[in-house]
């Protein structure tokens, strides 16, 4: 299948199929062309097709096919198919992906050791999305072809979505999509697969069977503003904000463990006050998001967690000050509940989220930003002057997951099997988020305080919680050895790709018809 493998990869990493643009549709159209020509589906005209994404503002769809053997038992093998943006490659930037050219001229650059290492061996491949994740698509996709000249044993279910790289709308599209096939084509899902790229420590291939979770708070803080000449009689929003960054950033403390495998810990990615311009005046607010990264801890927990530490912040913010003002310390679900004692609310409220709506849909799915003017607004209507700090959610919300804890020890002969073909070695969690995460939980998910502190939810952002209650497919994020994603030096190991997945991902999905 190497040749194969290879021309795929050419074809696709040649299409810029960019997060959160109209391009991504262009590899759908591929890959929909890629079904069209394969004589099995040529014949089975019901087992492949597109599904669009409703409401989608770039038009972008699932893609999928199925390959029906002679029992229910399903592997499923699931991709993305964006890729992230290209600045990074400077100057090379026209031939990021344009993989023989950038070869070429890669040669002609000064890069590290390794990378160096690397691009005279003639053993690797570069190029945007080589690595993360057309490779994993591409031998995705010959296994797929091969089994569908003599489907013999289970189903091979392929489903590729959009968006990974951003806020995984392709993905939570899927979840009813799943139990659609599922009901329809009466499939057992016994195993997914999904070929990101994996990296290799001393050797051995690291293989994921979970993935972690994520949340992300987003803290807005009302003070009084003053002239700066009277500090004492006001309240700097960016000193409490400050002082919270500085309680929780990089806190030990706030980890999660999973024998040896810890989380990292809280990272600030945004933080600034809302003033529109420079005058001698404390500002009037300030907000901030912090990327929480979970093992266990549930959305209850985390809003338990923040509203303690902003109490704590507060209280000594209100030490420094003059008549010791009272900050207030409130989620936002209260803040909502508040406004919707006012006079005139619901009308208010169908014109913010349409707005809101209407602002995500011409500048692209930037559900941070739009948390942030939502809560605003909710603010400005409860007419609230005095100081406050309200934390709320904005998405995306990845649950953890993980595969043992899925389905029990049953799912170490995957892990065998594995084993037995590549030197590898298993972590409980991927730590760099993926489309796993909605696979299934453990324990049915709680959503009651999500979803009342996300101002977003709904209309604007959502997947069906119920159905990834009930899903629950067990994974391993099994790809080629890759390098750098998201680098300019992207790249990945062709005999990683062409020779040892095909042949581990064969092995792998006969062993779990078998079982």
């Amino acid at each position: 299948m190497k040749d194969k493998i290879l021309k795929l990869l050419q074809e696709m990493v040649a299409i810029p199929s960019l997060t959160n643009t109209e391009q991504e549709r262009q590899i759908e159209d591929y890959l929909y062309r890629f079904f069209c020509q394969l004589p099995y589906f040529v014949t089975h005209s019901s087992y492949f097709g597109q599904i669009a994404l409703p409401g989608d503002a770039y038009g972008r769809r699932i893609v999928y096919g199925l390959v029906m053997g002679k029992s229910d038992k399903t592997v499923v093998l699931l991709n993305h198919h964006d890729v992230v943006g290209t600045e990074v490659y400077g100057k090379l930037e026209p031939c990021a992906f344009k993989m023989n050219e950038l070869n070429t001229k890669m040669q002609e650059e000064v890069y590290d050791e390794d990378t160096t290492k690397d691009l005279a061996s003639g053993e690797w491949l570069f190029g945007r999305g080589s690595c993360d994740m057309k490779g994993g698509i591409a031998a995705q996709l010959a296994v797929l072809e091969e089994y569908s000249k003599t489907p013999c044993a289970g189903n091979l279910l392929f489903v590729s979505v959009p968006d990974e790289e951003s806020f995984s709308a392709g993905m939570r599209g899927a979840l009813w999509l799943f139990e659609e096939f599922q009901k329809d084509w009466k499939l057992d899902y016994k195993l997914l697969i999904n070929c990101e790229p994996n990296e290799k420590v001393n050797g051995r291939q690291i293989v994921p069977i979970g993935s972690v979770g994520k949340l992300l708070p987003v803290v807005l803080i009302q003070g009084k503003a003053v002239q700066i000449g009277s500090y004492y009689e006001g309240i700097n929003p960016l000193a409490i904000l400050a002082r919270l960054i500085c309680l929780t950033e990089g806190d030990p403390t706030l980890v999660e463990k999973c024998g040896t495998e810890i989380t990292v810990p809280p990272v600030w990615s945004f933080a600034r006050d809302l003033k529109e311009s420079y005058d001698f005046s404390l500002p009037q607010r300030a907000v901030g998001y912090c990327n929480i990264l979970t093992f266990a801890k549930t959305p209850l927990e985390v809003m338990e967690l923040f509203l303690e530490k902003c109490r704590e912040v507060a209280t000594k913010t209100q030490a420094g000050h003059k008549n010791n003002m009272k900050i207030k310390v409130m989620t936002y679900a209260k803040l909502l509940d508040i406004a919707k004692r006012k006079k005139g609310f619901a009308t208010f409220y169908a014109k913010l989220i349409a707005a809101s709506g209407k602002t995500l849909g011409e500048k692209g799915s930037d559900y941070p930003t739009g948390t942030i003017n939502i809560m605003q607004e909710i603010l400005n209507f409860t007419a609230l002057l005095e100081p406050v700090i309200i934390i709320a959610f904005a998405p995306p919300y990845y649950p953890a997951t993980n595969s043992i804890k899925l389905v029990g020890e049953n799912f170490t002969k995957v892990m065998c099997t594995i084993e037995a073909s590549l030197q590898v070695d298993f972590k409980q969690y991927f730590l760099g988020v993926s489309d796993c995460s909605y696979c299934g939980t453990e324990m049915p998910i709680d959503s009651s305080c999500y979803i009342t502190n996300t101002p977003i939810w709904g209309a604007l952002y959502s997947f069906d919680i119920a159905a990834l209650n009930r899903l629950k497919m067990p994974f391993v994020l099994l790809g080629p050895w890759g390098k750098n994603l998201h680098q300019s030096t992207e790249r990945v190991n062709i005999n990683s790709l062409t020779e040892l997945l095909p042949c581990t991902l064969q092995k792998v999905v006969q062993s779990v018809w078998d079982a």
